[in-house]
């Protein structure tokens, strides 16, 4: 009887294929290895976005910059970021934030010929990323 018993064991712990178990395990390491594929994916994809618009950002201020140095300091004060962004066909996406300072804040008859400017410019879509 015992030996039918055993006969009868061996039959239902065959070795032939996958057990439930090892479908999960598998299916389960299969999900983690893909998660970490796509999100380290998704992360390259944000920092190249990131360095495209920096490096957008920079052409943009090099060229305000330049014509800023062409211009007088009179007429460097009058114009704005909105002037700016018109000119150089800026994005709306893109701010310009423009400030002008005397070089001897305080001293009377000194002619500015030393432009001092404060240009700040950034895109509302790295802020949020920030």
């Amino acid at each position: 009887m015992e030996k039918n018993n055993l006969k009868k064991m061996n039959k239902l712990k065959s070795e032939k294929g996958f057990t439930m178990q090892d479908l999960i395990v598998a299916i389960l390491m299969f999900t983690i290895f893909t998660g970490i594929i796509c999100s380290t994916m998704y992360k390259v994809y944000e920092l190249n976005a990131r360095v495209s618009l920096s490096s957008q950002m920079a052409m943009y201020a090099v060229q305000i910059l330049e014509d800023i140095d062409k211009i007088s300091y009179e007429e460097a004060q009058t114009k704005t970021g909105e002037q700016y962004r018109e000119q150089f066909s800026i994005p709306a996406g893109f701010k310009i934030d423009l400030k002008f300072s005397n070089y001897k804040e305080g001293e009377e008859n000194i002619e500015d010929v030393i432009k001092i400017v404060n240009l700040r410019n950034f895109n509302d879509f790295l802020l949020s990323w920030a």
